[in-house]
């Protein structure tokens, strides 16, 4: 009898380390929203001078060229020729590269 209950609990910690390790390894990771808005404000660089920013902390599912994206969404204060703009951005989570900016 003990070395069937044994067995039982080893077939079911076995299991549920199997959909523990499936689970962890089907996650996407992103990169943090620090680094994020970290890599729109390089991208923006030449073109504008940054003088604010913001960046939402979750990200959202989007579809731009007919692909699907997950972005952080965000916004920068700007100022170009002594002029300040609004832009808003969306940034991949996973790979820092802009997808969207336009102006407000």
């Amino acid at each position: 009898m003990k070395t069937r209950d044994l067995l039982i609990g080893a077939l079911i910690g076995a299991g549920a380390a199997a959909i523990t390790t499936s689970t962890i390894a089907s996650k996407k990771t992103y990169i943090s929203p620090e680094k994020a808005l970290k890599a729109v404000k390089g991208a923006v660089k030449p073109t504008y001078t940054v003088k604010g920013s913001w960046i939402h902390m979750k990200t959202d599912s989007v579809e731009k060229f007919d692909l699907p994206f997950t972005v952080y969404a965000g916004g920068l204060t700007c100022e170009k020729e002594g002029q300040l703009q609004q832009l808003e951005f969306m940034v991949d989570a996973e790979t820092g590269t802009l997808v969207e900016l336009q102006a407000q």
